[in-house]
């Protein structure tokens, strides 16, 4: 995988090939009191570990964190980025069993306790030692029962094995974790004496944890607006999994079955989504799917802003046509050529480009994924004098964001230019408000402009009351949001921008 420097290639050499230091706002960061800081692994662990808890409180607090943030569904991604930790977290939110016990051993040794992997008839699930003792969990079924000791704990493989009932009469005896084996598992599935077996210290094999922190790193330049939403929308990544995955994009394949989380639930709820298949006329409602976000960036013409996001260019800038700003080939013999960079920390799942062009000749417009070696065009479609087109394939996947070259003619000019960037993400990832009182904490590496962010959501019965609210920052601050009651609100989109 690229590193997550190469999010900000665009940016940096764009400021070694453009005269003068771009106008941006560096790494804006918004957070909540009440949620999940996802950038790092211990900043989870502050937003989930509290004063006063217990080891096992520990243990259980980041288990069902780690069940909402990961579930399982049609196909797999590739294994460096199921097992790239921020990633999953942050992106991918889907994967099998070692998907989920993988990133919940990372947290778990992190807090100091040891993990070991188990293999229970082709499944994996895990065990944790806390209290001298191990304890088995499993995040894929939901499955983890207390034993009868006073006082009670999560019960290990060999006390399971020396007494079966322990996993058979648990629901009987209230003994079963919340949402226990939500999605149909057959309870007797864990209740055997011989199907163990144990594979050992994490990682098992050659799947080892990658970590590359902070997760989100990202620049806005002027004209750039960053938009993170909770639904899906009509780009996604696609992967090799089954067609139902490959039409409506990544989601918990039970679906419904999350309403018996009652740990999570009051957040899933607001966030149902339907999900469709073809040749079945009835939707039904998943509450953990894949999210979509947007970068769109729209720069002022008139002078030099459009540089803040210029890679490079060749006999190219600021100019005029008929009294009227434009970006057109310096030299009038030749043509020129630009390339922006777009960043991006999350999966780029397409591109559309829209450019105003004056003057006469045909635009031409090619992207790349890997730094400039390697070019691939975009086809383009010429109205009067809107010069459009969309790119999928050529950037789907991408963790490392794209350049996008236009090649002007000597004749010709851009009038106007407007890229909107299409990305997937874990919206269970995202800041989040809860009834009552929330602050909401703004913060960046560098503010060169103003930065405007935007908390859209709806609350109320039905949440059909829509709120949102707008603050501008020139520096770190903060700002409370008042949320109605009693349920969660639903929440709609976090907005970052920067005017042109």
């Amino acid at each position: 995988m690229k590193s997550v420097v190469l999010m900000l290639a665009g940016l940096l050499l764009g400021a070694a090939a453009v005269a003068g230091e771009p106008v941006v706002v560096n790494n804006p960061v918004v957070t909540t009191d009440k949620s999940v800081d996802c950038r790092t692994v211990d900043s989870i662990l502050k937003g989930l570990v509290k004063d006063g808890m217990t080891d096992e409180g520990k243990v259980i607090a980041v288990y069902h964190w780690c069940r909402r943030m990961i579930s399982h569904g049609g196909g797999e991604f590739p294994l460096q980025i199921r097992f790239n930790f921020l990633y999953q977290m942050n992106v991918i939110g889907l994967g099998s069993c070692i998907s989920q016990t993988t990133p919940l051993s990372v947290m778990l040794e992190r807090l100091g306790y040891k993990t070991r992997t188990w293999d229970l008839d082709g499944h994996h699930c895990m065990q944790v030692k806390y209290g001298d003792k191990w304890h088995l969990l499993d995040p894929h079924t939901n499955f983890y029962v207390f034993d009868r000791s006073e006082p009670r704990t999560i019960a290990s493989i060999e006390q399971i094995k020396a007494d079966l009932t322990l996993v058979t009469d648990a629901v009987k005896e209230g003994r079963a974790c919340p949402g226990f084996l939500l999605c149909g598992d057959d309870v007797n599935m864990f209740a055997t004496k011989d199907k163990w077996t144990d594979n050992g210290d994490f990682p098992e094999g050659k799947k080892k944890p990658i970590i590359k922190e902070p997760f989100g790193e990202i620049t806005l330049r002027r004209g750039e607006t960053y938009v993170r939403t909770w639904m899906p929308g009509k780009y996604w990544c696609l992967n090799n999994g089954d067609k139902g995955l490959r039409n409506n994009g990544p989601y918990h394949s039970c679906r419904s079955r999350d309403r018996a989380d009652s740990v999570n639930w009051p957040l899933y709820e607001p966030h149902g989504w339907e999900v469709r298949h073809k040749g079945n006329a009835q939707a039904s409602v998943s509450y953990r799917h894949w999210a979509a976000g947007r970068i769109l960036y729209k720069p002022d013409i008139a002078g030099d802003h459009y540089a803040d996001a210029v890679v490079e260019q060749k006999n190219f800038g600021p100019g005029k046509r008929d009294q009227a700003p434009v970006l057109m080939p310096l030299d009038a013999n030749a043509g020129g050529e630009v390339v922006f960079g777009v960043n991006c920390p999350y999966a780029i799942a397409a591109g559309e480009i829209a450019i105003t062009r004056a003057g006469e000749g045909d635009l031409a417009v090619s992207v790349s994924v890997d730094r400039g070696q390697n070019w691939q065009p975009v086809e383009v479609a010429t109205d009067k004098d809107k010069v459009t087109g969309l790119f999928v394939k050529q950037v789907n996947g991408s963790f490392a964001g794209y350049w996008l070259k236009i090649a002007v003619p000597a004749k010709a000019a851009i009038a106007g230019l407007e890229l909107t960037s299409h990305f997937m993400l874990n919206a269970y990832s995202l800041p989040y408000l809860v009834p009552g009182k929330n602050v909401v904490s703004v913060e960046a590496g560098r503010f060169g402009a103003p930065l405007s962010v935007t908390c859209n959501w709806a609350e109320g019965d039905g949440w059909k009351e829509p709120k949102t609210v707008t603050k501008s920052f020139e520096k770190n601050g903060a700002f409370e949001l008042d949320v109605a009651g009693p349920k969660y609100p639903r929440m709609e989109s976090l907005v970052l921008s920067v005017a042109p």
